[in-house]
């Protein structure tokens, strides 16, 4: 598998766009995919980062800034037409010699139009996208974001053949976070800790406000971490102030905030991709927004109490910050908000994705039992659209009845087999039940969205009823009971050599001895 993505940094859009994709990009490599960057040389770019990684480069030149009317808030990366940037990318990819299997994009600057001029060059895109506010020609669509309306966001600005990988589930954070995330405990006590990080395009200078109002309380006991990119604004004068502050730090650009984070009591920050990397690790943040996009992020995030935010650059002040910081060094950590931080987001989601992108009919897969910590996900899974459209009850069904009901199948011992079926690195990819009747054993399945038309589910399914007999090996046989409009999931009874015993009133019913 080939991959190429078209991304940009610099020192006035960040680096978020650049170093959630170089995540993936890492993942996708090590499953054996090769990956290479297209990236213009903004002042202030990461091309140079990406091929220290290990990662080929095209370099595609400056373009100047648009007029201020046309930017957007963080700037549009793109400055001339999108014309102009498909035709350049274009001419890259023939020179990197590539043939994508995936073309991933994460660029505000560019939308459908530029997607379907780079059809022809891959035979699938990946868009990456949080603002949900122009029109996309993708395959697929990655948002990890977590704000209001997250389900039907994109309606109607993607293709209906577009599956969309929506949530904090699937937000790119590095490795480390996923192993961290299994070993650090839940804030609690006192804040003896503080990490401060605004990113690679704090042109406001919020780290040196964060700092001097921390150095305002006077808390000798308490240690600060600040990380200031080189290129940041003022970062001599942040360096000048923390001189003589034993108990505060200075530290350059980090590959990764991981174990800053780990170390950390309170977080100090805005809210982009460090927002997932601090509630991974269940780290109490004080949040300033940068720009206009991370408002919705910032305001769902403060409506479920996981983050302090304080507001707007523009609206917050010295003594706005100091206050908070006063406030959250009094408290204490809060043990409740850590922990939900910790239950939303695991550190695994660049692993999904990549399965996503790389799942196939030849990859192997493996069966466990399901458990209590699958429930979220199963949820999930009954209720997609196209699997509810292929129920016989087509309703949404209510977190609550759906937690009973996993309750009850999970204690109902040898009446029930509740399967997930998983990649070989542990992403789920689809579940299958059987419930005991007094004719055998009635089965039922579900394949996520993202994996569905790769030939998986008979290699699933075939999985699923060589567990049962061996499980269960004075089992008899197995029925079916599948919706007549469905066919796929007919044709996939019949290739397991499932017969029909009934055809009536819409219901097709297969029968298959073990």
């Amino acid at each position: 598998m080939q991959v190429v993505f078209r991304t940009d940094a610099s020192g006035a859009i960040g680096s978020g766009h650049v170093m959630r994709c170089l995540t993936l990009a890492e993942s996708l490599r090590d499953g054996g995919a090769q990956v290479a960057f297209v990236a213009r040389l903004h002042e202030g770019n990461l091309n140079g980062l990406l091929r220290s990684r290990g990662f080929e480069v095209a370099d595609l030149s400056e373009l100047p800034s648009p007029p201020a009317q046309e930017q957007r808030t963080p700037p549009t990366q793109v400055a001339a037409d999108t014309h102009r940037d498909a035709h350049e990318t274009r001419a890259a990819i023939r020179a990197l010699g590539a043939q994508p299997t995936w073309l991933v994009v994460d660029h505000y600057g560019l939308d459908h139009r530029w997607e379907t001029e780079l059809r022809d060059t891959a035979a699938q895109i990946l868009v990456i996208d949080d603002l949900a506010d122009r029109h996309h020609d993708c395959n697929l669509l990655l948002d990890q974001n977590l704000v209001t309306g997250m389900a039907t966001r994109y309606a109607g600005k993607v293709p209906e053949r577009c599956t969309s990988l929506l949530g904090p589930r699937y937000a790119l954070l590095q490795p480390v976070y996923a192993d961290l995330h299994h070993q650090v405990a839940p804030r609690t006590g006192p804040v003896r800790r503080i990490c401060i990080y605004f990113g690679a395009a704090d042109r406001y200078g919020l780290t040196q406000l964060a700092l001097r109002a921390f150095l305002g309380l006077g808390k000798r006991d308490i240690e600060v971490d600040v990380v200031v990119d080189g290129a940041a604004a003022d970062a001599a004068g942040l360096l000048a102030l923390a001189a003589g502050h034993a108990n505060v730090r200075v530290h350059g650009r980090q590959p990764t905030l991981a174990h800053l984070l780990a170390g950390a009591d309170l977080a100090v920050g805005a809210a982009g991709t460090t927002s997932w990397e601090r509630l991974c690790l269940g780290v109490p943040s004080v949040v300033v927004t940068l720009a206009d996009n991370q408002r919705p992020l910032a305001a769902a995030l403060g409506e479920r109490r996981l983050i302090d935010w304080l507001g707007h650059y523009d609206e917050v002040e010295l003594a706005d910050l100091q206050n908070a910081l006063a406030r959250h060094i009094a408290a204490g950590a809060d043990r409740a908000s850590s922990s939900a931080g910790q239950a939303l987001i695991d550190g695994e989601g660049a692993r999904r994705v990549r399965a996503a992108l790389m799942v196939n009919a030849n990859s192997p897969v493996r069966v466990r039992p399901a458990v209590a910590a699958d429930e979220h996900l199963l949820l999930q899974w009954a209720n997609d659209p196209t699997t509810r459209r292929n129920s016989f009850d087509p309703r949404v069904i209510a977190a609550e009845l759906h937690h009973r009901w996993l309750q009850d199948k999970l204690s109902a011992g040898r009446n029930c087999l509740l399967l997930v079926v998983e990649t070989a690195d542990a992403v789920p990819l689809a579940t299958v039940r059987f419930d005991r009747t007094e004719a055998g054993w009635k089965i039922s399945y579900s394949l996520a969205a993202e994996y569905r038309g790769r030939g998986l589910g008979l290699r699933i399914v075939e999985l699923a009823l060589a567990t049962l007999a061996r499980q269960y090996p004075e089992s008899s046989c197995v029925v079916a009971r599948v919706m007549a409009a469905n066919e796929p999931s007919q044709r996939l009874f019949r290739r397991l050599g499932f017969e029909v015993v009934s055809n009536t009133a819409g219901a097709v019913e297969y029968r298959r001895s073990l």
